[in-house]
């Protein structure tokens, strides 16, 4: 027996007449208007047609403002001759009532839910009265059993919501779990809803956080408003946020990562986040953290108040972009914005949308048309943003990208984890403004478009666990402002193909983070690595080795002008060729599965002097020294699933004498390390959270 009456949209257009003949025939059958088939069918009919009557208006001729309070003093009456008031009027009203047929839909559904356990009770009751003789004993239990389910029955029943018009057009929002459900939420004995929100706003916790949000700049501010469309108790990665921001403007410029973590760092000292602990072990994590359900209580509060993002009555973001300039896209157990987004809310003008952020919606069908509108967005975040992989998103199809070619103002775009993504259109290589481009984890890619090269502004661009992805396109080289990037594929050397090897990257003079996926199979990929010395700018480098599938190379559309190009790179880079004095001195080294015994050659000629992060996993290597008498500067020393590694605490101490934190897992010849439980050491004097 189903619980809740479910409606499927048709696929069909809403300005379509057959849409409106089957509301005739549903009108002429006489049956009862269930909410949903008004909210979800009737209304996005009439708002289509009110959309169309809209446009054959006559343009409102422009007024300053005092002009219209004149006016409206004079006769506030000839307000109501104005079309466009008429219409403005309609369209709230329709707002209204939508919201309204939504609570009173969850309302029914609820009720109905407690109906049919009744109901249930009642037969399992009588059945068992006709095959058993009951004792006393079980017939109180049973009786006790249905009070308990008729009293949960009265308590939906009569607590209908009282949807006043005040109440539908408020800006208050009730405290939200918003744990992308919408059940009622959990109120104070004795208390109405309305009382609980008057506690939430005259809280101590909400007093307290609006000194320090008053305190803020206005750029942090905007920033802080961000982690509203967050739900409570989410594990947030920092980089998301930072990204975010950058996306938006709040933060710009060389020094915009260092302006986030300077952000980030200031919510943590004034208690507004907190930093998240990572798997039990005693280290705190920097690059996640958490916010307190108060806390997020108020921020969604003020979110709403400051029209940063719409708010349904739950406190969930929402599609609605009527008044704020940012869409979130969030699927519940009864509803789904997206649905909202393409049906309900298409009459509203796209162009003033600047952020479009997938909360949790797993399934993602835009229409190219709709997509193409959105010209001034600044953040598309379709892809997963949790720091987990529990997120799961994939599209029907990739045609709706082909709409990006007219978003001119988009610099941050996420396709993060999503799945059935073999390729990117070209019309991406048309974003001139765009700054990050994130594809890590989109597992079905096959290939970068050949323009990549014209994103000039590109500074970030991450391709990790793009396993399908064999070489690189040529235009990488051609991004000069590009500081990070992740997921550079060095396979099998072709004698055809013009693709990017190793050291064309070493023309980027703002690279300071790389990450290398290497085939393990190719005997050309040992000299492309030989080529790390002439990276003089790069601090943060990664490098794993596995077998790299063999795809077919991508072909350059114009390889005379990727020659040009090419050569005066070159002779940029020889201006200042590198010294020994200008070697890339790292701050930080990975290296995953690595296939030999000892450390690579191509690391003993790099500055190591500054190094102070080293991570180790996987492979066979089974000796950590880098020469004869070398001692390694790092601080910070992570050994993971080496299990050809043999040596004891005592052999590392005067190999690493500066150490101050030391993960070992899964390192079963790492003997005598003073490593609690969870295989950590931490100096005793040492800053755990430096570490």
């Amino acid at each position: 027996m189903s619980t809740t009456s479910r409606y499927t949209p048709s696929t069909s257009s809403f300005g379509s007449p057959y849409v409106s003949l089957g509301l005739l025939a549903y009108l002429n059958s006489g049956k009862i208007t269930p909410f949903h088939t008004f909210k979800d069918v009737v209304i996005p009919e009439l708002q289509c047609h009110l959309s169309k009557v809209k446009k054959s208006l006559p343009n409102p001729q422009i007024k300053d403002e005092d002009t219209i309070n004149d006016e409206v003093e004079k006769d506030n009456s000839n307000c109501n001759d104005d079309p466009h008031v008429i219409f403005g009027e309609i369209q709230n009203d329709l707002n209204s009532i939508n919201k309204a047929c939504r609570e009173l839909k969850l309302w029914a559904d609820r009720v109905n839910q407690e109906i049919q356990t009744l109901i249930l009770q009642g037969l399992e009751d009588a059945f068992k009265e006709r095959t058993e003789a009951l004792e006393i004993s079980l017939r109180i239990e049973q009786l006790e059993r249905t009070r308990k389910v008729v009293s949960s029955l009265k308590k939906q029943i009569c607590s209908s919501p009282q949807l006043s018009p005040d109440s539908l057009q408020s800006e208050s929002l009730p405290q939200s779990r918003f744990s992308m459900r919408t059940d009622s939420l959990p109120e104070s004995p004795g208390r109405k809803p309305e009382e609980n929100i008057n506690l939430l706003t005259n809280s101590p916790t909400l007093t307290e956080f609006k000194k320090k949000y008053k305190d803020l700049g206005d750029r942090q501010q905007k920033c802080l408003l961000c982690f509203s469309v967050f739900p409570e108790n989410e594990t947030i990665k920092k980089k998301v946020l930072i990204h975010w921001w950058v996306g938006e403007g709040f933060i710009d410029g060389e020094a915009a990562e260092e302006t986030g973590n300077k952000y980030f760092n200031d919510f943590i000292d004034n208690g507004i986040i907190e930093r998240v602990q990572k798997n039990n072990k005693r280290r705190k994590n920097s690059e996640n953290c958490k916010m307190k359900p108060s806390i997020r209580d108020a921020i969604i509060k003020l979110a709403g108040k400051d029209r940063f993002v719409s708010f349904d009555s739950k406190g969930n973001p929402t599609a609605n972009f009527s008044s704020c300039p940012r869409v979130c896209l969030v699927k519940t157990e009864d509803d789904s914005s997206l649905r909202d987004f393409t049906y309900i809310y298409h009459y509203l003008e796209h162009e003033k949308i600047q952020t479009l952020f997938n909360v949790n919606e797993p399934q993602l069908n835009f229409r190219v048309g709709r997509f193409s509108k959105m010209k001034n967005l600044k953040v598309l975040q379709l892809g997963r943003w949790r720091a987990s992989a529990r997120q799961l998103v994939e599209v029907e199809g990739t045609e709706f990208l082909q709409g990006m070619k007219k978003m001119k103002q988009l610099r941050y775009f996420s396709l993060r984890g999503i799945s059935r993504i073999t390729e990117l259109p070209n019309s991406i290589c048309e974003l001139s403004n765009l700054r990050i481009l994130n594809l890590n984890g989109c597992d079905n890619l096959e290939k970068l478009p050949d323009g990549i090269g014209s994103l000039k502004q590109l500074t970030h661009l991450d391709m990790s666990e793009c396993y399908l992805i064999s070489h690189m396109p040529k235009g990488l080289t051609f991004l000069s402002e590009l500081r990070v990037l992740k997921g550079f594929v060095i396979g099998k050397q072709r004698s055809r193909g013009h693709y990017c090897k190793l050291a064309d990257l070493a023309v980027l003079q703002h690279l300071k983070k790389l990450s290398i996926h290497v085939d393990r199979t190719s005997d050309e990929a040992k000299k492309e690595l030989d080529s790390f010395p002439q990276f003089r700018n790069l601090r943060s480098l990664s490098v794993g080795w596995s077998s790299i599938h063999n795809a077919p190379i991508p072909t350059t559309t114009d390889v005379a002008l990727a020659t040009i190009h090419r050569i005066v790179s070159r002779e940029k880079s020889i201006k200042t060729p590198g010294s020994s004095s200008q070697r890339v001195a790292l701050d930080k080294l990975g290296l995953q599965n690595f296939p030999d015994f000892k450390m690579p050659d191509w690391l003993k000629r790099l500055n190591l002097k500054n190094l102070k992060k080293l991570y180790i996993r996987g492979g066979v290597l089974s000796d950590l020294s880098l020469t004869k008498d070398h001692k390694w500067t790092v601080k910070c020393l992570r050994l993971k699933s080496l299990r050809q590694l043999r040596m004891d605490w005592q052999e590392l101490q005067p190999l690493f004498p500066n150490l101050t934190y030391v993960e070992k897992v899964e390192c079963p010849e790492l003997s005598s390390f003073p490593c609690d439980e969870n295989g950590e050491w931490i100096r005793p004097e040492s800053d755990t959270e430096q570490a």
